[in-house]
């Protein structure tokens, strides 16, 4: 192949201290005569979503020896903060996802490649790659982890999300007991992979389809499956085409292809998360202008939710991938597509859908349901403003058992203090949890305060208790929980002078957050920054260089655009 990036670094003379050391390691002269690919594995013991990836690693290596490259690994981090759920330690949770996107910039960066591969997984990890593939701007594709199996428990279907909401409510209540949470415990992670409903680790698999930088089929499929392992084998096949035809992440990733991942998003009923990534990669790309928080929400307004899978819907994932998976939710919303938008197999989303119809896939359960039934007319994401949330705010209303709630306020400055009022019966039907400093710098770090909400659905107060926070919410969620609130409180946003007792109202028909008080202005300007909580590492960063919510929250050490934020 001609003019390949390493080529003026490691062949002739000039190459010769570079191809020494590669040596070192067993690589051949022949080795270094053809394209160098990054590999880009994150195995780990510390979460399912990952545990298997060696493996599949190999398989992408096999497809690039296959195609004629040389395939280089290294590893980097994943994480699944499930341990640090309701704990202070999950504020490190959303900044592994520009750790990971740094850590990909630096390594493929420093050892000089001419393709990137990620084998990634989880709901911070994939963002991340799709952020370092931005910046890199290489022939890059990315490799879904897949799907854990679902498990059962008394004869039904359970996921780990069953388990959070016993144990953060139905059990400090005494109605459920040890002996039957020990027993679910066991049967809710059957196995590797990504929880098998629609939180935002399988949301994000799923996007990484629809925006066209991972294989058809590859965000769904069971992990460690024979299935998963052939798509991996292609993708090692397939970024050697892409070398070969000089197509990089940016002529992939354009704003129709973004704009198609906000539609698939709608449709899907994703995690809400998922808005914070898209973005974070929209400013990866220069697009943070045109891919906004307007726009998703136009396009929830105008994009049906057909996917009936939990936790807004009944099914599961793998109901999914056996109806066709993401080809088929893309068939599904053929009108509201860019069909020109390019993908990394060399096709365009148009093409693949072409493909998708050819498949006869039988779907007796509907999981993807015809436009004539939705789920749902809309998407299932809202966008809020109002004096509480002037710069925007994030709802996910499709599995909202109430669509307005007006009620007071009962405030605290951290999750874990809102979980200790919700047991200790401090909160009460008809309140509105108010959880502020949990934004990007206020926490700092924006920490996912998902048991907030599992602590309001499993003490029976869903549909009587409201959330809201600049802090975010897992996929997992459920319940009238509003998250995501632009300013944070902590950049003297309107959330940080809410009092106790205070009537706010949240409605989504009306799009609108709304602090009901006479004297907001006059609270304001009486307001005062208050200290850095931290003052060293990773979060001291993450407080001073992090972007507001509605910029998608990632590091960033200047502003491409003038901002309206307080203070």
């Amino acid at each position: 192949m001609e003019k390949l990036k390493t080529a003026q670094y490691f062949h002739g003379v000039e190459g010769t201290h570079r191809r020494a050391a590669y040596k070192g390691m067993g690589f051949t002269d022949d080795d270094m005569k053809k394209p160098l690919v990054a590999v880009v594995n994150t195995p780990s013991e510390v979460c399912p979503g990952h545990f298997h990836l060696r493996q599949v690693a190999d398989a992408v290596k096999a497809g690039v020896w296959q195609a004629g490259g040389t395939p280089m690994e290294f590893t980097s981090i994943s994480q699944c903060a499930t341990p640090s759920l309701g704990l202070a330690s999950m504020r490190y949770d959303l900044p592994a996802r520009d750790l990971l996107a740094f850590d990909i910039e630096t390594i493929v960066e420093t050892q000089i490649f001419d393709a990137v591969v990620v084998v990634v997984t989880c709901d911070k990890t994939i963002p991340g790659a799709l952020m370092a593939a931005a910046r890199l701007d290489m022939p890059f594709i990315v490799v879904p982890g897949g799907i854990m199996a679902v498990g059962r428990h008394e004869g039904k279907p359970v996921s780990l999300a069953d388990l959070d909401e016993k144990v953060w409510g139905a059990f400090q209540m005494g109605k459920v007991s040890a002996d039957d949470i020990l027993c679910l415990e066991d049967e809710v992670c059957p196995g590797p992979g990504a929880c098998p409903i629609l939180g935002t680790a399988n949301t994000m698999q799923c996007l990484v389809e629809a925006v066209g930088m991972a294989m058809p089929g590859a965000g769904t499929c069971y992990a460690m499956s024979g299935e998963q392992l052939r798509l991996a084998k292609l993708a090692g096949n397939k970024v050697m085409d892409m070398v070969a035809a000089r197509v990089t992440a940016r002529k992939i990733m354009t704003q129709d292809a973004l704009e198609n991942m906000i539609r698939t998003q709608m449709t899907i009923g994703g995690s809400t998360n998922a808005v914070l990534h898209i973005l974070a990669i929209a400013h990866e790309l220069g697009l943070g202008m045109r891919i906004d928080l307007d726009l998703i929400d136009a396009f929830s307004d105008t994009t049906p939710c057909l996917v009936d899978v939990t936790p807004t819907g009944r099914y599961y994932l793998p109901d999914l991938h056996r109806a066709g998976g993401v080809p088929k939710i893309l068939e599904a919303l053929e009108a509201e597509l860019h069909l020109d938008a390019p993908t990394v197999t060399g096709m365009t989303i148009g093409e693949l859908i072409d493909v998708a119809k050819k498949r006869k896939i039988g779907d007796p359960l509907q999981v993807i349901r015809p436009r004539t039934d939705p789920v749902a007319d809309t998407g299932g994401i809202a966008i809020l403003r109002g004096n509480l949330a002037p710069l925007g705010s994030v709802a996910r209303r499709l599995n909202n058992t109430i669509p307005e709630h007006t009620g007071p306020a009962r405030c605290f400055d951290c999750q874990e203090d809102a979980i200790a009022g919700i047991n200790s019966g401090k909160v009460v039907e008809g309140d509105v949890v108010v959880v502020r400093h949990a934004g990007p710098k206020g926490a700092p770090g924006m920490p996912d305060t998902y048991a907030v909400l599992a602590s309001v659905v499993g003490r029976g107060l869903e549909g009587k208790v409201a959330v809201v926070t600049d802090g975010r919410f897992s996929g997992f969620a459920r319940g009238l929980g509003v998250c995501q609130i632009s300013p944070e409180a902590a950049i003297g946003g309107p959330l940080a002078v809410i009092r106790d007792g205070d009537m706010i109202r949240i409605s989504m028909p009306k799009r609108e957050l709304t602090l009901l008080v006479d004297d907001l202005e006059e609270r304001l300007k009486r307001w005062r920054r208050p200290a850095p909580r931290e003052t060293r590492g990773m979060l001291a960063l993450y407080a001073t260089n992090a972007q507001p919510a509605w910029k998608g929250a990632r590091l960033a050490m200047y502003e491409e655009e003038a901002t309206s934020e307080r203070r």
